[in-house]
């Protein structure tokens, strides 16, 4: 048996969280990576994984082991990628974790550019909209949108989105126009349940930001299928001007109380202070940088 392949399909079936998971991103069969599995805990001695018909999990073992193999493969291919940057190349392995909308329509084109310019690295990109731990979930980088929690982790200001009430002009024509914040409590209100704001929605009034309070018509904790709501009139929403972009410039989505201007979006580059930074790391965050504009405002 390959210990080294089979220390790597361990790590792939708890990243992914399943034997089927982890065969889909090594590029194997399920067969193979379960009779990797079988063998490593037969040349340990001890049982890995508790297997449910719903889940996987650790035994104590299992996780001992688990914490020794990260370390393992992660020096690896840092030795692999230290030897390569000495001889001028960028290679390796980078994990990323970025919000679902955000990471499929904005940041896909640039690390569409990162590639094409560093083809040697290799990009695992997560998308999710919770939180995540890039130090207990083993992220290199991770985009963050929205308030940052204090924390040891270092935070680069990626840009700015602005923020914009849409309603499409069916809504518009039957319920008619609000020209105030206060009148939205007389409108069907689509609430991103993720929001960091809550049930409240923030306008600038007089110079000041107030927040008001929604009565929501449609709960959703998916973005995209919030402008999906608007565009067939169920009611306003409050989204990045990017992701609403697309149904703006085809009359489908129009933008309401204007006059009243909504805090942007901040959006951080956050990841682990560290030692030494690999030099693919440090060219991902620069090249990411560079393509979103250092924190400037991207509409």
């Amino acid at each position: 048996m390959d210990r080294l392949q089979a220390m790597q399909v361990f790590r792939a079936v708890i990243d992914a969280g399943s034997f089927a998971g982890g065969a889909r991103r090594l590029g194997v069969s399920n067969a193979m990576v379960s009779k990797q599995v079988s063998r490593l805990e037969e040349m340990l001695g001890v049982r890995l994984l508790v297997r449910t018909t719903r889940r996987l999990q650790l035994t104590a073992e299992g996780e001992r082991y688990l914490t020794t193999v990260v370390r393992l493969l992660d020096e690896l291919q840092e030795l692999e990628a230290g030897i390569g940057e000495q001889r001028g190349e960028i290679r390796g392995r980078l994990r990323l974790s970025a919000p679902v909308d955000f990471g499929a329509r904005s940041l896909m084109p640039a690390l569409q550019a990162f590639e094409a310019a560093h083809p040697a690295v290799s990009l695992d990109l997560v998308l999710e909209d919770r939180r995540v731990d890039p130090l207990a979930e083993d992220f290199d980088l991770v985009v963050r949108i929205g308030e940052l929690e204090d924390s040891s982790l270092i935070a680069r200001p990626l840009m700015q989105i602005p923020m914009h009430l849409y309603a499409s002009p069916g809504y518009l024509q039957r319920h008619g126009t609000p020209r105030h914040p206060q009148e939205l409590r007389d409108h069907r209100c689509l609430h991103y349940t993720l929001s960091r704001h809550g049930l409240y929605w923030p306008f600038r009034v007089d110079g000041e930001i107030y927040r008001f309070r929604l009565q929501p018509a449609l709960s959703c904790n998916n973005g995209r299928a919030l402008i999906e709501a608007a565009v067939l009139g169920m009611g306003l929403t409050l989204k990045p001007a990017s992701l609403a972009a697309p149904e703006e410039r085809a009359g489908q989505l129009v933008r309401v109380l204007e006059a009243f201007e909504m805090p942007p979006l901040d959006i951080h580059l956050l990841y682990a202070e560290r030692d030494y930074m690999p030099a693919r790391l440090r060219a991902l965050i620069e090249a990411l940088l560079g393509y979103f504009g250092d924190g400037q405002p991207y509409d």
